[in-house]
């Protein structure tokens, strides 16, 4: 038996567009809409609100390393370019009560100033940069912010300058240890001024403190990475569905 096919525009004619409903209730949540087809109960449709806002708009990373830069590696940085101004300020004093001496002092002097401006530099264009992306991006019906997305070339952006700001940090830490590897050198030699001893303090709370601001940057560049990946398997299942 041969099988012939309708001709579609002879079943146009019969074809009436009727609009489909489905008396679905909708219920804003926050940056989301929640059709409700069935008697979902008003604290099950909160509930799940609560879950896609998280899920889709990565809130509970974005609100573990907002509170980390705020609640932690903000007060560090401050802590600790308080400690080199007061160190600048304490060395250029030295320089100039003591002329004979005042020429090891002008390079440490030189030191401390290029490293205060790179704390600076990283505080204002990697903290602060990041701290202003995240609370662009987080979904918070109580924040003034609005939520923009974001895909995973941006995260690895974000995660190359801080990686940056990291390394750069750390050349300095090295050199620090350089420098009071020397100081200790000469203080065993009596025959030094006992100048030494203050700028041995000096280089060892400065490796003290560049130690814990690098291992705070390091955290955020690991959380960085995880949302990063996270990105990547959503954009992966979006582009494949």
């Amino acid at each position: 038996m041969s099988s012939y096919p309708f001709n579609s525009s002879f079943t146009k004619q019969f074809r009436q567009e009727q609009p489909v409903s489905f008396f679905a209730e909708e219920k804003p949540f926050q940056h989301i809409v929640i059709s409700n087809y069935g008697r979902m109960k008003e604290a099950a449709l909160n509930a799940l609100g609560q879950s896609l806002n998280e899920q889709l708009f990565d809130n509970a990373i974005i609100y573990r390393l907002f509170t980390k830069l705020t609640q932690k590696d903000t007060q560090d940085t401050v802590r600790l370019s308080a400690f080199i101004e007061k160190t600048y300020e304490e060395l250029t004093a030295h320089a100039n009560a003591e002329p004979f001496t005042a020429h090891y002092y002008k390079h440490l002097i030189e030191l401390i100033g290029s490293f205060l401006e790179l704390v600076n530099e990283y505080d204002l264009n990697g903290q602060e940069l990041l701290m202003g992306n995240l609370n662009a991006c987080y979904s918070n019906e109580n924040s003034f912010a609005v939520n923009q997305s974001v895909d995973s070339e941006e995260i690895a952006t974000m995660h190359r300058i801080i990686e940056d700001f990291m390394y750069q940090i750390g050349e300095y830490y090295q050199y620090f240890h350089i420098l009071l590897q020397k100081e200790t050198e000469q203080e065993e030699n009596k025959s030094r001024v006992q100048v030494m001893s203050h700028v041995a303090y000096y280089l060892d709370t400065l490796i003290t403190c560049t130690e814990k601001l690098i291992i705070n940057i390091e955290t955020t560049l690991d959380m960085l990475l995880e949302w990063e990946t996270a990105l990547q398997n959503r954009e992966s299942q979006s582009l494949f569905n």
